[in-house]
Parts: C-alpha cells; sequence; structure tokens
C-alpha cells in the first residue's frame, strides 16, 4: 500500500468517495482478502486492546505504541486496491472495530458516519433519469436539489426516479429552493400557530 490510500482517504474525508470506490473495484470478488498482506496472519495483531470507536485515536497510539508497528507496516504494504476494498467493507459493515487500510477503528468514526451520510451517485444520477431504486433521506435529497437546480432535467423521469407524482416532484423542488433561499440579515422566518 503506497501514500496513496491516505489521499483516497482524504478525498472521502472532503466528500468525494469517488477515488475510494473506484480504487476498491479494482480488488474484485467475494476472494479480494486473499491477496491482503494480513491474509494468514493473527487477525488479534489487528484489534488492538483499548480502540474502538469512541476511543480518542491519539491516547489508543500513546498506550499502545510499538505494538501498532506490525499490524500498520503490513497494512503499509497492502496493494492500494486491497487496502480501499478493505476499508470500504469496513465501511459498508459498519465495522467498529480492528485496524483497516492502515486506520485504527477510533481514527475511522468520523469516517464511518460520513460513510452512513454519503449520497451513493450511481443512486442518483439513476433516479434522475428515472430508475426506480431504494433511495436514502440523503440520496433523495440530492435527487431533488439536482432536480431544483438543472432545469434540462426531464420532470417525467425524475418523478418515475422517486417513486411520485409530477406535481409532488414540482412541489418538492419548490419547497428545496425556498428553503435555499438565504435569508436577509436581521430577519426571522415569521411564523404563525397556524403555519404547518
Amino acid at each position: 500500500m503506497s501514500t496513496d490510500i491516505f489521499g483516497l482517504i482524504g478525498a472521502a474525508y472532503q466528500g468525494d468517495w469517488s477515488p475510494l470506490v473506484e480504487e476498491s473495484r479494482k480488488a474484485p470478488g467475494k476472494h479480494w482478502a486473499e491477496g491482503a498482506r494480513c491474509a494468514n496472519q493473527d487477525i488479534n495483531v489487528f484489534v488492538p486492546h483499548g480502540d474502538g470507536p469512541r476511543a480518542d485515536p491519539e491516547t489508543v497510539k500513546d498506550k499502545l505504541g510499538i505494538s501498532l508497528n506490525r499490524p500498520r507496516n503490513l497494512c503499509a504494504s497492502c496493494p492500494l486496491a486491497v487496502a480501499a476494498r478493505c476499508l470500504v467493507e469496513s465501511l459498508k459493515d459498519d465495522d467498529e472495530f480492528g485496524i483497516r487500510a492502515g486506520l485504527l477503528a477510533s481514527e475511522r468514526t468520523a469516517l464511518r458516519a460520513a460513510w452512513q451520510n454519503r449520497a451513493n451517485e450511481e443512486a442518483v444520477q439513476g433516479a434522475l433519469h428515472g430508475c426506480t431504486t431504494a433511495l436514502s433521506k440523503v440520496e433523495r435529497d440530492a435527487v431533488i436539489a439536482r432536480f431544483a437546480a438543472d432545469p434540462s432535467l426531464e420532470p417525467a423521469a425524475v418523478a418515475r426516479g422517486l417513486g411520485v407524482s409530477h406535481e409532488y416532484l414540482l412541489k418538492l423542488a419548490r419547497r428545496h429552493r425556498k428553503k435555499s433561499q438565504p435569508t436577509p440579515a436581521g430577519l426571522s422566518p415569521v411564523r404563525s400557530a397556524d403555519a404547518a
């Protein structure tokens, strides 16, 4: 594994998951882990005591010190595609423990949260072109935001992709545009008891 994995991780932290996901696809199949440097190693080395999703990474590193060298060095020698797949699989499975792609579990906490809140670009693009699929709230909101911003998108196709009527899609787009408009400084929106 070269330092490129940290570039992929950095992009993911910035919200661009495509480099990491694309690299992970280069290690296909269900036997991808056979190409990992940790294959046939003692798995307990990769689950250090005291590391977990609620631990402070710096405290874990200080406490465990050089005992982290072996697992992290093995991760560092892993092929980039395998390291990316290792990380993506751990994020898909919401794996809270163990070292993955050289990251401690405590170092992956923010990345796991970001993964859960990301929009799958393929699902969003599919819905924009009329493919009906299950969408997360984040993905649904992304479809509505893009439709509201891009008048060239075909309303009938987007409505079909979201599984809503044409009229309801237009209402969602209007609501999104209204919510996205900045409120003039010093003014707060007026809310009446009857508004709901």
